[in-house]
């Protein structure tokens, strides 16, 4: 998008000069290219250069080439560096397309065959040669740049040259036929629908002819056609153009078009007139609206538009709504028949000027919804809505769930006027926000000791004692402590040794020395 204007927009440079935007920065600048020969900013100091002292003369015009360089573009007539030679063939001399080609002070014409003199002008009489161009006795014609032959039957070609053939070529047209009835004499046998000595005739075959309906007969090889009018058709223009069926829009605006014997009519709706129903009629021409009002027409009726204070369909009665009779917001609108006031009361009132207050509680089915009680305002109800529901007539159930009142990933189910939660494994309470203490039916056995967790317990069981209930009692004989053939016998927490005679200790180990006794 150009922003700045542009300083080469008329362009400050003179005598030919090319102008160029140059920016430096925000700001623009121009610099002239100047033509050979000028110089300074503006091109407007000539060099000292070959044109200066005008050396083309006659009209000529000057062309630097360099600053010492000059050439002369010479106008019609003249030539030389300096236009300073005329040139006799700018007149262009000579006739009948003869070259022209120049002297020092003169011309000299080179003519085209069949015209000689000095202008080219004068005509060659070809058959005043010492030969005659013509053969076989042709007679020579001369003509202005050429001849002609005019040759004896028996010859023909341009100079007489060939043996006449009559049907070579076949001198009939129009397709006909030669036929040769002696060395120079033939016939010509031709199509139907021509005549003559060659077939050059084609013969008329309107007269007589059968166009009906004003159709002009247009002749044809051998036959005829009939151009018809505009509302007529088929060969010989006798079957009416149904215009209806070919124009289905000729009639406009609705109207019914009925064709007739070469031509139609328009049978228009009411509002529209003219041949095509296209003029919609001027129903304010025939208004009676009152005095004061604006007409509009419309399409076969019309709107009188009434000044301030009047209304009707003609503005002819006073506006009974001038002095705002109807109350309470509600809309005015005047009787067109007798002008008097028609109020449209808004919700909640009646009345012909609406200021009655409906009870919209004592109508009949109680308005507000699922038990709620209806309160009669001015213009209106009130609901005053049971535990669990809400909206202007009661009619939401209000989902307690909204607010997740239920913890601990339980699921809260909304019913009226509350929720429940179910509690997920190991919780418990309205809001599942106690954690169960399964520990509570003391489930450790053996004196264990009952640890609580979340939906599970766990048992530290005393010695000698296991299982997650501590239900086992640990067999320590299972790692038979007893030796030397000792049984063991398994108690709570501990196990006895009943040693095999001649031994002794806790396990059995001691062997009796039975000498020690002094047998």
């Amino acid at each position: 998008r150009c922003q700045y204007p542009s300083p080469c927009s008329p362009s400050p440079c003179r005598n030919g000069g090319e102008c160029h935007a140059v920016s430096h920065g925000n700001t623009f600048d121009f610099r002239c290219i100047c033509r050979l020969g000028y110089t300074d900013r503006l091109c407007l100091t000539p060099n000292n250069h070959a044109c200066m002292n005008a050396p083309c003369r006659n009209g000529g015009t000057c062309e630097l080439m360099s600053l010492n360089v000059f050439r002369c573009r010479c106008p019609p007539g003249w030539s030389g560096k300096t236009c300073e030679t005329p040139n006799p063939c700018a007149s262009n001399p000579c006739a009948n397309g003869g070259q022209c080609s120049a002297l020092e002070s003169t011309y000299k014409c080179t003519c085209p065959l069949n015209f000689q003199g000095q202008t080219c002008k004068q005509d060659v009489n070809e058959c005043a040669q010492i030969h005659s161009p013509c053969l076989n006795g042709g007679s020579c014609v001369n003509e202005v740049g050429s001849y002609h032959c005019r040759c004896p039957q028996e010859f023909t070609g341009q100079h007489c040259e060939t043996p006449y053939l009559p049907c070579s070529p076949s001198p009939c047209q129009n397709g006909g036929t030669c036929v040769q009835r002696g060395e120079t004499i033939y016939d010509c046998s031709c199509l139907p629908g021509f005549t003559g000595q060659h077939c050059e005739h084609n013969i008329d075959d309107c007269p007589g002819h059968n166009c009906q309906n004003s159709g002009v007969c247009v002749d044809g090889v051998n036959t005829y056609n009939c151009q018809c009018p505009p509302h007529y058709t088929g060969q010989y223009c006798t079957e009416n153009v149904d215009e209806c069926e070919l124009m289905p829009n000729a009639c406009q605006n609705g109207g019914t078009c009925h064709d007739t014997h070469g031509s139609y009519h328009c049978v228009c709706v009411n509002g529209w007139t003219g041949d095509d129903c296209s003029e919609n009629i001027d129903d304010c021409a025939s208004a009676a609206c009152y005095q004061g009002a604006t007409c509009h027409d419309r399409v076969a009726s019309f709107f009188c538009e009434c000044p301030h204070g009047r209304t009707g369909l003609l503005c002819h009665l006073d506006d009974a709504c001038i002095s705002n009779p109807c109350q309470k917001g509600s809309n005015c609108d005047t009787n067109p028949v007798n002008g008097k006031a028609i109020c449209t009361c808004p919700p909640g009132y009646a009345g012909s000027a609406c200021n009655l207050d409906i009870d919209e509680c004592s109508l009949g089915a109680n308005p507000c919804e699922h038990g709620g009680r209806c309160l009669n305002t001015k213009g209106s109800f009130q609901c005053k809505c049971l535990q669990g529901y809400d909206g202007p007539r009661c009619e939401m159930d209000i989902n307690e769930c909204m607010s997740n009142p239920c913890h601990n990933d339980a699921t809260c189910l909304d019913q009226i006027g509350g929720f429940q939660c179910i509690c997920m494994p190991g919780y418990e309470g309205v809001f599942c926000h106690i954690n169960a203490d399964e520990c509570a039916s003391q489930p450790c056995l053996n004196n264990g000791k009952c640890i609580d967790k979340i939906n599970s317990f766990h048992c530290e069981c005393s010695k000698g004692f296991s299982g997650s209930l501590c239900q086992v009692d640990i067999d320590e004989c299972a790692s038979t402590p007893c030796k030397n053939g000792a049984k063991c016998t398994d108690g709570p927490n501990k196990y006895t040794c009943e040693c095999a005679e001649g031994y002794t200790g806790q396990h059995c180990e001691i062997d009796v020395n039975e000498c020690y006794s002094d047998p």
